[in-house]
């Protein structure tokens, strides 16, 4: 059993005020067997909890409630009948349920209007009152005022009953009554709605219409027919007034446009077909079939935070050397393969220019939002620059304005340090620097962590795991290492060693030249080179990490970025004792798998996208972030018409043009905030265009051409920042 499907249970129980049997089993619809005192619940997907607080209250309401002899008078008076007395039954329980808990009230006010939101009642696109009494008394009661019910004097007197009822003898009465009034409303409106077809049909209001015949086959079947007859037969000899009188209505009634009274009846009347009964009851209880799971289940449950050690799963900054000893000042070394203790100060100066440029656009913008908080009030103390005008003027009070405290931002990024990075280290390692440079500049805290499956080779002597106390059914995590490649916290003197380094590493893993990779990459230290792509599992302890870095740092906005080239499985296993796990995935023919966080007492249901959308989603509702997604591409139009449909939307040019030409593409959903797709390679590049670069060779500029140049220029500095550009769009 889910653990949300034992609170629940618990939760029935207390309502009941008894030790009723709760049950979760594959059912269609909730019910309670009044005998035997049992309450069944179905297995659900897609509910809120507010849905699932209704329907256990409302089914706890019939235990309270309902007796026995509900079953025999549903019996009783037959199908249509049954939709009354429930209508009527349910609006006297769930009263005397908020009655008596009135933290009901909310929950259940709320999930109706998202039942409504999803058209459980059917009613979109309709007039609710002109809809049959029973289902206007239905809505009423279930939606409040937001559904716009109206009744006249006479039908009030029902639905002042129906508030009132307290006790099953009284529904019951009230339901046979409501019955009949119905039947003979139903009728009367048929008739009406008939005298109506009839005037419309005597006045040719019909012969234009269409009313769903399908002329071109059911004409083409007759046509071969009359085709094929003998023209001397009975059926069309012209001596036989009988036989032409019997053809031409034949024709008449098979191929006229004029409808028939059940054609042309109403849409709010066709629906109740030819008993009265609560159409908006019947779709309701329909519906909720529809969200009964029937698939076998899987569970997994996601690692507790509170059994999470990051000191054997983080690898600080002040462990970590991305090169052996053997490569600094290593005459013997091309010049280009050595380590160049100069490319940060090489890096800085080219990109100066661009990010003052970014340092004062992100001003501006945090400005812009400054002010955007100014409340102006008034002070209570006479301006007397504007005492003259009180005659015409109620305004001669002097203002003082006030500016709400914005929050603080703080960043966690985690980038993927495997192996398919190779050609994508180089520009990612010149967006990393760009974005840390700036953040330093505007005092924004940050960490940066490589995640990678490399690392933990080296250490001989790693006997412990990161997950302390392994549970039952836990999603299983191999091992894997958070390095910490940068952060806020280091001295001056320490962050331009690593970043340097860093830059170092992107020389190495430069794209292919003459055949092969810069020999640096040979002098890379064991256990920092590139691995795997532990993206499930960094997910899994990424909110220990967010969440004590929200401590240290006091940041009140923590953005988390994602940065990789590739995916996780879109599955995993769970730890079992018996050495026989669970496979937990995309729900397939057979099962559906469910995550449960023990931390915040929530289920979530496994993404058809994979486990890694949905560990997402747990990450944002333990932490709070923000939580940015970069995926990295290949420009070939290949791959990002095969990303689009991994994402479910719909490949377009503008799209792709968009991709190119803007360096970046945005895709709803996957559990991000914010998931851009952007390409990598040589378009990772911070390189800009020079001035000249953009207006070429041309001598005779003109001052239109210079400021579309100036433009231009200043675009580039944004697009091929693409990180920070988006980055400054979150936290200004």
């Amino acid at each position: 059993m889910l653990k949300t499907q034992i609170s629940k249970s618990t939760l029935a129980k207390l309502l009941a005020t008894e030790n009723i049997s709760v049950e979760y089993r594959k059912v269609q619809t909730a019910s309670f067997d009044i005998v035997n005192r049992r309450l069944t619940l179905p297995i659900m997907n897609d509910t809120t909890p507010e849905m699932t607080d209704l329907l256990v209250g409302h089914e706890v309401g019939h235990a309270l409630d309902t007796p026995q002899s509900y079953v025999e008078s549903a019996k009783a008076g037959g199908s249509a009948f049954s939709t009354f007395l429930n209508v009527i039954e349910d609006a006297r329980v769930e009263r005397r349920m908020k009655d008596r808990y009135p933290g009901l009230r909310k929950p259940m006010a709320i999930a109706y209007r998202q039942f409504t939101e999803r058209d459980f009642f059917g009613i979109k696109g309709q007039d609710v009152n002109a809809l049959m009494l029973i289902d206007r008394i239905n809505l009423h009661f279930k939606l409040g005022a937001i559904a716009g019910i109206k009744f006249n004097a006479e039908e009030m007197l029902y639905v002042n009953e129906v508030e009132k009822a307290d006790s099953f003898e009284q529904v019951k009465d009230i339901t046979e009554r409501l019955y009949a009034f119905c039947k003979a409303e139903l009728d009367q409106k048929r008739e009406e709605a008939k005298q109506e077809f009839e005037k419309r049909k005597e006045d040719g209001e019909f012969d234009d219409e269409d009313y769903g015949y399908d002329t071109e086959d059911s004409f083409g079947d007759d046509a071969e027919d009359y085709e094929d007859k003998d023209p001397n037969s009975s059926g069309f000899n012209s001596d036989d007034g009988d036989d032409d009188f019997e053809s031409e209505d034949r024709f008449d009634n098979g191929y006229s446009n004029t409808p028939t009274f059940e054609q042309a009846m109403p849409k709010e009347l066709k629906v109740y077909g030819d008993e009265v009964k609560s159409v908006t009851d019947e779709k309701f209880q329909q519906a909720l079939k529809g969200l009964a799971e029937t698939k076998e289940i899987n569970v997994g449950k996601i690692i507790s935070q509170k059994n999470i050690n990051l000191n054997n799963c983080i690898i600080p900054f002040k462990e970590l050397q991305f090169f052996d000893e053997s490569i600094y000042d290593n005459e013997e070394l091309k010049e280009t393969d050595r380590y160049d203790a100069s490319l940060l100060t090489k890096f800085e100066s080219k990109n100066k220019n661009a990010i003052a440029y970014l340092v004062k656009e992100f001003e501006m913008k945090k400005k812009a939002a400054e002010l955007r908080r100014v409340t102006v009030s008034d002070t209570g103390t006479l301006d007397t620059n504007k005492l003259h005008t009180y005659k015409f003027n109620d305004d001669i009070f002097r203002k003082i304005g006030s500016v709400a405290q914005g929050k603080n931002h703080g960043i966690v990024m985690f980038i993927d340090w495997s192996g398919s990075m190779a050609d994508n280290m180089s520009g990612t390692i010149e967006q990393l620097i760009t974005m840390a440079t700036f953040c330093r500049k505007v005092n924004v805290p940050f960490d940066v962590y490589a995640f990678t499956t490399e690392y933990h080779k080296c250490l001989t002597n790693r006997k412990e795991r990161f997950v302390v106390d392994v549970e039952e059914n836990q999603l299983d995590v191999d091992y894997f290492s958070l390095m910490n490649i940068l952060s806020s916290s280091m001295k001056n003197q320490t962050y331009r060693k690593f970043a340097n380094d860093l830059l170092n590493v992107a020389e190495a893993y430069q794209p292919y030249l003459n055949y092969r990779r810069n020999y640096k990459a040979n002098y890379i230290k064991e256990g920092m080179g590139l691995g795997g792509t532990p993206l499930n599992a960094t997910i899994q302890v990424a909110s220990n990490v967010v969440n004590d870095f929200r401590k240290r740092t006091r940041s009140e906005i923590v953005n988390v970025i994602f940065l990789t080239d590739g995916e996780d499985s879109s599955t995993m296993w769970t730890t079992s004792f018996d050495h026989r796990g669970t496979r937990i995935g995309p729900s397939d023919f057979r099962s559906v798998s469910y995550i449960e966080d023990k931390d915040s007492a929530k289920t979530y249901r496994v993404s058809d996208k994979g486990v890694t959308p949905t560990l997402l989603q747990i990450l944002k509702d333990r932490t709070g972030c923000n939580l940015i997604g970069f995926y990295i591409l290949p420009k070939s139009k290949r791959y990002f018409q095969n990303a689009m449909t991994r994402f479910n939307m719909m490949m377009t040019e503008d799209g792709y043009k968009q991709f190119r030409n803007e360096k970046f593409f945005s895709v709803n959903g996957y559990g991000y905030s914010e998931y851009f797709l952007i390409p990598g390679g040589e378009d990772l590049s911070t390189e800009d265009d020079s001035l000249s670069d953009i207006l070429g060779d041309t001598k005779d500029v003109s001052s239109r051409k210079l400021k579309g140049a100036f433009l231009k220029m200043n675009q580039n500095r944004l697009t091929n920042r693409v990180l920070l550009s988006k980055v400054i769009k979150e936290i200004a």
